[in-house]
């Protein structure tokens, strides 16, 4: 697969990423329940849809938002200012006129141009709400894709949702499944592997040692792709269960260990 620079929805993906990370420890297990069969196809191997793409789906529906905006919110510019500002985050151009809510004559919008064509709008993203919405979670991803403190947790609480499920998902997909009622080891795509190494910028992700492990300097260090939280205990193959360790630190963390670290290198300091 290879990686293609695109428009993303950073506004709207960082609202959505927000929501879910700060909601999580409420709503974490229903939206497991909710996308049961889509978070066991994921997890068995790395794929690009994540677990965390359909736990981002359980908050993420534009139509419904927009119907709680244009029934409650007594401003039909700013409905259709949202509407806009949502459009252009996911690049969809529409030929509608623009509302000239100065100059209308009708006060309150009750039945004038500019109602019109807001619900032109309104139909234009329910008949795309697929799209948009597919959009708005990619984008969100970037965002939860990078703390792997929050990656720790969600795994963390996964594992409970693996382990409750072991023998269905062995019925289901015996090939998969170890004789112990683990989830096997599975190959890591390249895709996956340069992903990783991205997002931890080439460093050991174990706070004590954040290592080098681009091989510009240091060419003896041997980079890992580490489980987050092994195997052993109930963690997954789920593309987002994954972090860079050295040699070193990935055989000392071994299969019981959830270790991570929340060391990142900012952009700048403050201090």
């Amino acid at each position: 697969m290879r990686l293609q620079e695109e428009h993303l929805a950073l506004s709207s993906g960082m609202g959505l990423a927000g929501l879910a990370v700060s909601n999580f420890w409420d709503y974490s297990s229903e939206a497991f329940s909710v996308f049961k069969d889509e978070i066991i196809a994921s997890v068995l191997k790395p794929t690009p849809m994540t677990a965390i793409h359909h736990y981002l789906y359980f908050f993420q529906d534009i139509e419904e938002e927009l119907d709680k905006i244009y029934k409650n919110v007594d401003n039909l510019q700013w409905t259709y200012d949202f509407i806009v500002r949502t459009l252009d985050g996911v690049n969809m151009k529409t030929d509608f006129p623009e509302p000239d809510f100065e100059g209308c004559s009708d006060k309150y919008h009750s039945d004038c141009e500019c109602k019109r064509i807001v619900e032109q709008l309104i139909e234009f993203v329910e008949e795309n709400q697929d799209e948009i919405d597919k959009k708005i979670v990619h984008s969100a991803f970037q965002f939860v894709f990078q703390d792997r403190q929050f990656l720790h947790d969600f795994h963390l609480q996964l594992a409970g949702f693996i382990e409750e499920n072991i023998g269905e998902i062995a019925e289901k997909y015996p090939d998969f499944v170890t004789p112990r009622g683990r989830i096997k080891r599975a190959y890591f795509p390249k895709w996956l592997t340069e992903a990783v190494f991205h997002r931890d910028k080439g460093t050991c992700s174990n706070p004590e040692c954040r290592c080098d492990l681009s091989h510009l300097i240091r060419r003896i260090n041997i980079k890992h792709i580490d489980h987050i939280v092994p195997l052993n205990l109930f963690g997954t193959n789920d593309a987002s269960n994954f972090q860079l360790l050295c040699e070193t630190c990935n055989t000392q963390k071994g299969d019981r260990s959830t270790m991570t670290g929340s060391v990142n290198t900012p952009w700048w300091n403050l201090d």
